[in-house]
């Protein structure tokens, strides 16, 4: 007798959940680790083999788990089986990268180009460009299962931008078009590039580590990702993680932005260089500051100082509200964060009412490509995830709910396209 379809389901999924944390196991310790009969182990084993998600491979001496003995089985993802695709536009930059099935980066194209506000359709051609180059890289029978773009704005739940002031977009379909661009039928989603940095950071490490965390993202603008026993906080409707427009004055230093004595208008870029400019430095780049603060001109030092103050009473408010046990700040504006580390720590200590303790605040590893490498591990995250249309069931009213839930709030992941997940040819970008 077969097992039942939803219980078959969610121990595949905890299987290659364990493959994932692991790397390379064996079908014994799969068993013991997940409470598993070693029959139904094996059972799933094989149809993952024949699906070409895992591979097997005979060994001899120690074992993944460190016991010795006669050779033995070690199961493992199976990288060639799967990339998924993130597509960032950036601030000053376009990113794409390919993740596999093990969460590694393999292919990756970034461009720079002009800040100031372009047409639409021009900027989409651009990365629609990037995301074939990538495409066109992938392993021979590989399938591309999604693509996810990411965007630094507000974005609603069908892939339209509803506001991206540093890209000058209002009310812009980026998804709709950058799958007409593309001819692309299959898997598309989108996200903000606060929320796909925290899951750059969050996807890529053991859930223990970021089980409560707030990720910073410092650029143009200021944004937010909140996570609560290890999942993105979403909000009533999908807005959550606007943290850049939280009201810490009432009038910062950086007069484009939308709420006056925001978060942002006292950290965000255009905030830091103007009170840079206004102390008496010279320069209009990022780097023109960094290079001042590596030559100690009092310019820079009084800048950073004012930075670090405001950054800290910014981030106490934050944990004050969220309690989360780990910071990791990300974005070009990241850079800063050693320069001014005491500063910014006494800053949140002021502005914090005790019992609150510090929680650790670190700079993230990952460079420009890190919101891109968020929309592919989102992406990645849903085929780790239980299907609650095979465990609950529903009818096709539903589906497209759940299908949204399985990409954590962002496109339309259909029965079709999870088919293509589990091992059948996926759809194909036109080249």
């Amino acid at each position: 007798m077969s097992m039942p379809h939803a219980v078959r389901h969610i121990n595949e999924v905890r299987i290659l959940n364990s493959l994932y944390r692991h790397r390379a196991t064996t079908r014994a310790d799969l068993s013991r680790e997940l409470g598993l009969t070693r029959s139904t182990v094996g059972i799933l084993i094989a149809a993952m083999i024949e699906q070409r998600l895992v591979t097997e491979t005979q060994v001899s001496g120690a074992t993944p788990g460190g016991r010795t003995g006669r050779p033995g089985q070690v199961v493992q993802l199976n990288p060639r089986h799967s990339a998924f695709v993130g597509a960032d536009i950036g601030v000053g930059h376009m990113s794409v990268v390919a993740v596999d099935l093990l969460g590694r980066v393999t292919e990756t194209s970034t461009v720079a180009y002009e800040s100031a506000p372009s047409d639409v359709r021009t900027r989409v051609a651009a990365l629609a460009a990037l995301v074939r180059r990538v495409i066109k890289r992938l392993p021979r029978g590989q399938h591309l299962q999604g693509i996810c773009v990411t965007v630094p704005g507000l974005i609603d739940r069908d892939g339209v931008v509803l506001r991206a002031p540093v890209l000058g977009w209002n009310s812009v379909p980026v998804q709709g078009l950058l799958g007409a661009r593309l001819k692309w039928s299959g898997t598309l989603a989108s996200e903000n590039d606060a929320n796909a940095f925290a899951a750059a950071e969050l996807y890529g490490r053991s859930p223990a580590a970021s089980a409560d965390a707030l990720f910073v993202y410092l650029d143009a603008g200021v944004g937010g990702g909140m996570v609560a026993q290890g999942e993105l906080l979403r909000g009533h409707r999908g807005y959550a993680g606007e943290i850049g427009h939280i009201h810490l004055g009432e009038q910062g230093f950086d007069p484009s932005t939308v709420v006056q004595g925001s978060f942002e208008s006292y950290v965000g870029r255009e905030a830091v260089l103007a009170r840079f400019r206004h102390h008496g430095g010279e320069g209009t780049r990022l780097e023109d500051l960094i290079e001042a603060l590596a030559a100690h001109a009092p310019p820079a030092l009084r800048t950073i100082s004012e930075w670090a103050w405001w950054l800290g009473r910014g981030l106490a408010s934050l944990i004050s509200t969220l309690d989360p046990g780990r910071i990791v700040l990300g974005g070009p504006l990241a850079t800063l964060y050693p320069h001014a580390e005491p500063e910014v720590l006494d800053s949140v200590k002021k502005h914090l009412v005790v019992p609150f303790a510090l929680p650790t605040i670190e700079v993230s590893s990952l460079g420009l490509d890190a919101c891109a490498i968020g929309g592919a591990m989102i992406l990645h995250h849903a085929l780790l995830s239980i299907d609650e249309r095979i465990v609950y069931g529903g009818n096709d009213s539903g589906r497209r709910a759940l299908a949204d839930d399985r990409l954590d709030g962002r496109g339309v992941l259909t029965t079709d396209q999870v088919r293509a997940i589990r091992g059948l040819p996926a759809a194909q970008v036109e080249k």
